[in-house]
């Protein structure tokens, strides 16, 4: 199984989890579905180059802030129309 299929399969699934995702052979088309899919970063190898100082701090910050609001949006509840 590739990575996309297992993030869909975790999608299905129910379960959102900080995906980043490191690949020697990947295009645009795959960054853009990993990446519309909740995936929080796509790198490309060699990518000890995309990973500076506090890079990764600051990647996995956002993925919590991402994974809290989609947990908070699940939670509430939608608001019914008036009309």
């Amino acid at each position: 199984m590739i990575g996309l299929e297992v993030q869909q399969k975790l999608n299905e699934a129910g379960v959102h989890i900080p995906i980043i995702f490191i690949t020697g052979h990947g295009d645009i088309p795959m960054t853009v579905k990993a990446m519309k899919s909740g995936a929080v970063e796509f790198l490309t190898k060699p990518f000890r180059d995309q990973l500076g100082e506090g890079t990764v701090k600051a990647r996995s910050s956002r993925a919590r802030a991402n994974l809290k609001r989609m947990m908070q949006a699940k939670t509430q509840p939608k608001r019914q129309s008036l009309l």
